[in-house]
């Protein structure tokens, strides 16, 4: 089937888009990765799962740019993509997927305090009576147990 320039470059400039979203897949992964800072298997599940995500992703562009059709200038503009990208964008991006994520964790933190601050306060007014409450029926059966120890009454005979 013969393809006209305009489609060839058509389809190399999706690749080349393909090639950045690839290459933006694979900071968010290191991203996790830094984050979670997993072990020697969990990483290698990791990464089997991020290749067969940038499969999928890379078949979706190839079938956008010229229905699955391989060409040269698709496995250039997937690597000139994610080349550029990473040589380019993705040290500004994990700085600033880094930052996103230390706001979130500190928003959610707040979140957090604000739901249970209530409840620590609503538990530390109940702990007063609770406190009073146990010192006075305990009162009552310590004086049994000391009386029983001490005269001895209830104890059973041979």
């Amino acid at each position: 089937m013969v393809i006209t320039v305009k489609s060839q470059l058509y389809a190399f400039f999706v690749t080349f888009y393909g090639g950045i979203a690839i290459a933006f897949i694979y900071d968010i992964y290191r991203i996790v990765r830094i984050i979670v800072k997993p072990k020697k298997i969990i990483s290698n599940i990791g990464d089997i799962i991020f290749w067969i995500i940038g499969t999928i992703v890379m078949i979706y562009f190839l079938y956008i740019s010229n229905y699955v059709e391989l060409r040269l200038f698709n496995f250039l503009g997937f690597f000139i993509g994610a080349l550029l990208y990473d040589i380019t964008l993705s040290p500004f991006i994990i700085k600033l997927l880094l930052r996103a994520y230390k706001i979130i964790i500190r928003i959610l933190i707040r979140f957090y305090n604000i739901i249970v601050y209530p409840i620590k306060m609503i538990l530390k007014i109940l702990h007063i009576p609770y406190k009073f409450l146990t010192k006075i029926f305990l009162i009552p059966s310590e004086f049994f147990k000391n009386i029983s120890l001490h005269f001895n009454f209830f104890k059973k005979k041979k």
